[in-house]
């Protein structure tokens, strides 16, 4: 077994027979699970910084939200993501659960394959409150005038998308927003994703039955791999026509909602969504804050290679501390020095330039991407293992090395030689060791 963890969680419940297995199966998915009761989940969150803490609302012997509300209330803690999990669904629940902002609910017994394919979402997001953390704090100790504000208006409309709704739906989900959103309705499927890429989205809601049930999955799987709209929520509005949910899931689709609809979980569902959503724009930006031309390179605005390794050296220490996976990539583009020799150096920037947004829009915003040499490029991705790291390695490459790339005065299509080394955090690694051991294996 790896000695690294996939993430640590914290399990508040006195209700243990009950989530044994739960709690059982999670750790023989490399997850650490710290089992505790509602009085102490505060002091044990604050001194383990757990990436999600699930909390039992139907234990007898705390009150679940009253955990929930006082952990909302501790700002060194404040932003873990929090699962409510109960015995029993209810409207009571779905209420409660979005009064005391929520990130997720689950019933349990529940699929524990199915509830790790839901958790990575919020998961990425205490990664990505790490790296702004860290980008944050780095930054103004370069005297750069970073934000890390991340909270967003709670008030704005619903910007959601209703794809070939069935009558009722429109209906249902602006009487559950209370009015509060703009609906925009599109019938064809085909049609959705361009009108997806067009507009800015909060969420898309798809009717699915047997008529369709191969389109709604292959949108989905279209959107995840749309760099714009990857982490958009998509939510299926289904009369039991998708047999195998994890497959649906793996697949893209990020909630599967039975009809007849129940108009209190849907509401809790998808406000929960939304609320996801946002919070990854805002994180977004505010790490993007970060950028400043002291620490970016002046050719291609990626972040330098000593800003990089500053705040690698913080990765590297937070990944050995917390037992984490933490991933380093190089792309070494090798006939860059043809294309300036061939060409001249503004055409060579140029197609720096445009590499550098390739592999920006592929990439997630927490994953730091550097130009690290004249020719190369590495990005570092935290909490990522060696084989999740790998697929997003040949998904750029790939990508880059089949790409036509377009130059202001060359008159004809350019295309890249691209070469890769890859690396994995080892229990003996330093900064240097793992960079090291990722550029000699370029190839």
């Amino acid at each position: 077994m790896s000695n690294h963890h996939i993430a640590n969680l914290i399990l508040a419940t006195t209700n243990t027979k009950q989530l044994e297995d739960v709690s059982a199966q999670l750790k023989q998915n490399n997850y650490t699970v710290i089992e505790c009761s509602g009085d102490v989940v505060d002091t044990i969150a604050q001194k383990n910084h757990p990436d999600l803490i699930l909390i039992d609302v139907s234990c007898d012997d705390f009150d679940g939200f009253e955990v929930i509300k006082a952990l909302k209330n501790i700002a060194d803690i404040a932003h873990i993501p929090i699962v409510a999990i109960s015995r029993e669904k209810s409207n009571e629940l779905y209420t409660k659960s979005l009064e005391h902002h929520v990130d997720d609910m689950f019933i349990y017994p529940f699929d524990v394959q199915e509830f790790l394919l839901h958790i990575q979402s919020l998961l990425r997001l205490s990664t990505m409150y790490m790296e702004r953390d860290n980008r944050f704090k780095l930054a103004r100790q370069h005297g750069i005038n970073a934000q890390a504000e991340t909270d967003f208006d709670v008030s704005a409309p619903h910007q959601i998308l209703l794809i070939g709704p069935i009558d009722g739906d429109r209906a249902a989900i602006e009487t559950i927003l209370d009015g509060n959103c703009n609906v925009d309705i599109c019938s064809n499927v085909f049609e959705a994703e361009e009108q997806l890429a067009n507009g800015f989205y909060d969420a898309c809601i798809c009717h699915l039955d047997a008529t369709n049930t191969e389109t709604v999955l292959s949108l989905s799987t279209r959107i995840r791999n749309n760099p714009r709209l990857f982490n958009l929520p998509v939510l299926v509005l289904s009369n039991g026509e998708i047999e195998d949910r994890i497959d649906a899931y793996r697949r893209g689709i990020t909630r599967i909602v039975k009809r007849p609809l129940n108009l209190s979980s849907l509401k809790a569902k998808l406000v929960m969504l939304v609320r996801r959503q946002r919070l990854r724009w805002n994180l977004r930006n505010a790490i993007e804050t970060t950028r400043d031309p002291s620490n970016t390179d002046a050719i291609t605005n990626a972040y330098t290679k000593d800003f990089f390794n500053e705040n690698l050296l913080l990765q590297v220490k937070n990944a050995q501390l917390w037992k984490k996976h933490h991933t380093v990539i190089f792309f070494s583009i090798v006939n860059l020095p043809s294309v300036e020799e061939q060409f001249g150096e503004t055409a060579s920037q140029e197609l720096l330039q445009q590499i550098h947004q390739w592999i920006t829009n592929l990439s997630r915003v927490e994953d730091m991407v550097s130009r690290y040499g004249p020719h190369d490029f590495c990005i570092s991705l935290p909490d990522t293992p060696l084989e999740e790291a790998q697929l997003v390695m040949h998904r750029i490459a790939g990508i880059l090395s089949y790409t036509d790339f377009a130059l202001g005065d060359v008159f004809q299509p350019i295309s890249v030689w691209v070469e890769t080394g890859i690396a994995t955090l080892e229990k003996s690694d330093d900064m240097n060791s793992l960079l090291n051991r990722a550029h000699h294996r370029i190839q």
